[in-house]
């Protein structure tokens, strides 16, 4: 019987916590396992944050060091370990962001999204213009609200988990999602709109 969405991410939920305390237990290539299974989530909401594919890997592989180094810190109590990593990752990746002070998207980068093929030259064209479009008025968020964008509609952290990760209220984190979903309204409407003239 096959599993629904919510079983294996439970499952898998299961399976980092069972490496990540072997790895508290002196087992550590235990910690090969957490990476494999967590390595393409955490990279791809460091690249939708940097719009850069090798500041991202870099930034992922800084990461995944720095919660090795500080696993005995982690609290299993106190959040899921996910959380606890992409906290870690947020906060690197803010504090490179401020360093490098990148504000916009190279659009260069944005050959990552995946495009199903299709026997319609002109559906493909438009599905990837449309995919590109928004991808561009996803990443001129400002960062407070395109990184809790990021973390609910492409890594589908629950509200609670968010605001663990931001250290914002649940309050907050739900207004910036909230604000951040009217400007991409706003923004693709006005395109269409646009478009249409």
């Amino acid at each position: 019987m096959p599993y629904n969405q919510d079983e294996r991410d439970n499952r898998e939920a299961q399976l980092i916590q069972e490496w990540i305390e072997q790895c508290q237990n002196g087992h550590t290539r235990a910690f090969a396992k957490v990476v494999q299974a967590l390595r393409d989530k955490v990279l791809g909401f460091l690249y939708r944050m940097t719009q850069n594919r090798e500041w991202a890997e870099d930034l992922g592989q800084e990461v995944f060091l720095r919660a090795y180094q500080r696993l005995d810190s982690y609290d299993p109590v106190k959040a899921a370990f996910t959380t606890w990593l992409y906290t870690l990752a947020r906060n690197l990746c803010l504090d490179e962001l401020r360093k490098k002070q990148l504000q916009s998207v190279s659009l260069r980068e944005l050959d990552e999204f995946s495009i199903d093929a299709e026997t319609n030259p002109r559906g493909t064209a438009l599905r990837r213009e449309t995919e590109r479009i928004i991808a561009d008025t996803v990443n001129r968020l400002e960062p407070m609200y395109r990184e809790v964008f990021l973390l609910r509609e492409y890594q589908y952290l629950s509200v609670e988990e968010i605001a663990q990760i931001t250290g914002c209220p649940e309050g907050t984190v739900k207004s910036r999602l909230h604000r951040a979903r009217l400007l991409l309204q706003e923004k693709l409407a006005s395109i269409e709109t646009d478009g249409r003239s």
